[in-house]
């Protein structure tokens, strides 16, 4: 009996088989893996991202008190009445802004190494003093923290209500929009 060196015609065909279904297999997954990149470079949708900013807003400064004054892309916050007196401390003030160049929201306030390195940075100001040029004093200065709340966005701004205290947060991101209000109602403490 003659042996025969070499495959049959049926162990050809199955291995053939067998390779193009691994080759599509590979084909698919690496088809998927580019597409999931590709949908996570992508911006997410605005409403999402805007809920995400409130609830972090909200567990970084679960007192939030009130906004006090905007611009299209500012928001100057009372965020708690830590010294009890009805007025706004520097260390109770906090900007919320969009910053164009990352695409981000940011909560800044005055860092707390800060106040601690020099007493007399507290300070207490008027009802009607402006808030948004304190911001730029501190930046100045060098003394803010700031933490993301949002991101991947192509827009967000401020628009103060035109009834009572109240200013939304409008975001877009990849063609679409959501509008978020963002100020509670101002709280008073019991009197005493």
């Amino acid at each position: 009996m003659k042996h025969r060196n070499g495959f049959t015609l049926i162990e050809v065909v199955v291995a053939a088989a067998l390779l193009g279904i691994v080759g599509l297999a590979i084909v698919a997954f690496l088809s998927a893996f580019a597409q999931g990149a590709t949908a996570r470079t992508r911006v997410s949708d605005p409403a999402i991202e805007g809920a995400l900013a409130i609830e972090r807003l909200h567990a970084l400064a679960p007192q939030l008190r009130c906004v006090l004054a905007s611009r299209d892309d500012m928001a100057a916050l009372w965020l708690s009445d830590a010294v009890p007196s009805r007025s706004v401390h520097l260390s109770e003030l906090g900007w919320m802004r969009f910053d164009a160049e990352n695409g981000e929201v940011l909560l800044e306030r005055v860092d707390r190494a800060a106040f601690d390195a020099d007493r007399l940075l507290e300070s207490e100001f008027e009802h009607d003093a402006d808030f948004l040029a304190v911001r730029l004093d501190a930046f100045r200065a060098g003394i803010l923290k700031e933490s993301v709340l949002a991101e991947g966005l192509d827009h967000g701004s401020f628009i103060a209500l035109r009834r009572g205290n109240g200013v939304e947060l409008q975001l877009e991101a990849a063609q679409n929009s959501a509008r978020l209000a963002l100020s509670p109602a101002l709280q008073e403490e019991p009197l005493r």
